[in-house]
Formats: structure tokens, C-alpha cells, sequence
């Protein structure tokens, strides 16, 4: 099906209330717990009060959009919570992937993530905090990095084709030069290595140097990368016999997830 760009979409009718009542989920969605009000709202879309209005009318007739907590400022309607939820849960995988994390972040105390490809991003589905405090980029459910950060992305762009992988990274190059102090063709050279070894530990950027990981990627029996799990902690803990445990406990993990006979040792080990 044909895609429309946002370039062209003030030429098809009707999609600019679509555009306008999108950019206004977007900032009351910036705007967090607070909420935003109208003026505010105004000057993040671009739009006239009484536009503005009509439509944080009808988005909140739909159940998008609720009153907060402070007279006078708007946030997300749980209507959005109910679809994110099915659009969050492709084929049960976020339902079969949550006591895995569980498991995960009890036996070696550190957090672990769900993460799918999204796009030239990568989107956390879910999330399990262990008990060492850690910084990581997927730091709520819902947040987006670019493809290319993390062993997460590195895991991901393993196994895409060729030719997505590298129109992934070029998209994105500009990005992780700036932002992250990463190159996509070093990247792209990580990547034989990531497949021989079945996991990916990331590579060091400027923005966490700290911190790092491991990644194990999600394919079902046909073939298909359905995602990854991956986990988050500081540079110190991961020796060589973490690396080692975390690999083998997390591929077993992701042989639960799509029902095959685990290879990895039968028990967790840190």
C-alpha cells in the first residue's frame, strides 16, 4: 500500500485535521503527568484556539484525550492505552516476553528489555529493573532510540537483508555521528561478528560510556526476527563469566518465547 508524506499530505483532503490532531497527542504527550493546556497546545501546533479546541473536543469524545488532574490542562485518554496495548503485543510477544524478563532481572539483579524494530528505530516494548541501579536508553516502555544504538539496534541490524541494514544506517548516520559519537560503517563492520556469535554487546558511544550490555535476537521458527532481549549494566560487572552466563541464560530465554527446545544450559546462572 502506498505511503503518503507528510509533505504531500496538506494536498490530500482531510488530512490536515489528521496531521493537527496528531501533533496534538504528540505534545500532550511531551507534556506528561503536568498536562498541557490550550495555550500551550496553540503554540506547539501552529493552530487557532477555537481549531485547537474542536478538535481536543472530538479526540476527547473518542476517549484520546482527558482532563488532568489541574483545571484547565489536558493528557492522554486511556483509549490510547487500550490500542497501545494490542499494537504493543504482536502475537503474544510482549505477554510471552514479561515472565522472561522477570526471571532475567532476579537471577542477575541487573534490567532487561523487550525491544522490536521500528522502523529506523527501535521501540522497548517492556521492561524489568534489577536491583543495580542503571541508566539505559530505553528507559520507558514506549521510548524510541535510533537503529544503531545499543546492542539492542546492533542485534536487530544483524539480521535485517543486506540492503535494509545499510539504508537503516545511512538514514541514520548523521544522527549517530552527532548525537551518539558512533560511525555507521563501524557499525555495519560489527555485524559478521554479531551473527557468528548469536549476541551483540554494543558499542561504546558518548552518551552512557559507563554503561553497556548484551543482546540476544527473537526468531521464530521461520526465520522471522520478531525482536530482542536485552540487558543493561555498568561496564565493571560485565567479566568475561558474566558475558558468558548472560548469553547462554538469554538465548535460553528467547527458546521459551518461540517455543523450541533451548540449547543454552537448563538453569539461570549469574
Amino acid at each position: 500500500m502506498p505511503t503518503v508524506s507528510l509533505a504531500e499530505s496538506a494536498r490530500v483532503p482531510g488530512t490536515q485535521t489528521l496531521d493537527r490532531s496528531f501533533a496534538l497527542l504528540r505534545a500532550i504527550a511531551a507534556a506528561g503527568e503536568a498536562g498541557a493546556t490550550l495555550d500551550e497546545l496553540c503554540a506547539e501546533c501552529g493552530a487557532s484556539s477555537s481549531t485547537t479546541y474542536r478538535l481536543l473536543q472530538a479526540l476527547r469524545q473518542q476517549g484520546f484525550v482527558r482532563p488532568g488532574t489541574q483545571r484547565g490542562r489536558h493528557v492522554l485518554g486511556y483509549e490510547l492505552f487500550a490500542l497501545g496495548a494490542q499494537a504493543g503485543n504482536p502475537g503474544g510477544l510482549r505477554d510471552q516476553a514479561r515472565p522472561a524478563l522477570l526471571r532475567l532481572a532476579e537471577c542477575f539483579g541487573d534490567s532487561f528489555f523487550l525491544l522490536v524494530p521500528d522502523g529506523h528505530a527501535v521501540l522497548c516494548l517492556e521492561r524489568q529493573g534489577g536491583k543495580q541501579p542503571v541508566r539505559s536508553y530505553s528507559e520507558v516502555v514506549g521510548g524510541r532510540i535510533p537503529m544503531g544504538v545499543g546492542q539492542g539496534s546492533q542485534v536487530l541490524l544483524a539480521h535485517l537483508g543486506r540492503r535494509d541494514c545499510r539504508d537503516t544506517l545511512r538514514h541514520n548516520a548523521a544522527t549517530l555521528r552527532l548525537d551518539y559519537g558512533l560511525d555507521a560503517e563501524v557499525i555495519a563492520a560489527s555485524l559478521p561478528s554479531v551473527r557468528r556469535l548469536g549476541y551483540a554487546c554494543g558499542l561504546p558511544d558518548r552518551r552512557l560510556p559507563g554503561y553497556t550490555g548484551l543482546a540476544v535476537p527473537i526468531v521464530d521458527g521461520a526465520g522471522q526476527v520478531l525482536g530482542a532481549l536485552s540487558c543493561a549494566l555498568s561496564r565493571p560487572r560485565m567479566t568475561a563469566a558474566r558475558r558468558q552466563a548472560l548469553a547462554e541464560a538469554m538465548m535460553g530465554e528467547v527458546a521459551r518465547i518461540v517455543g523450541a527446545t533451548p540449547s543454552a544450559p537448563g538453569g539461570l546462572h549469574p
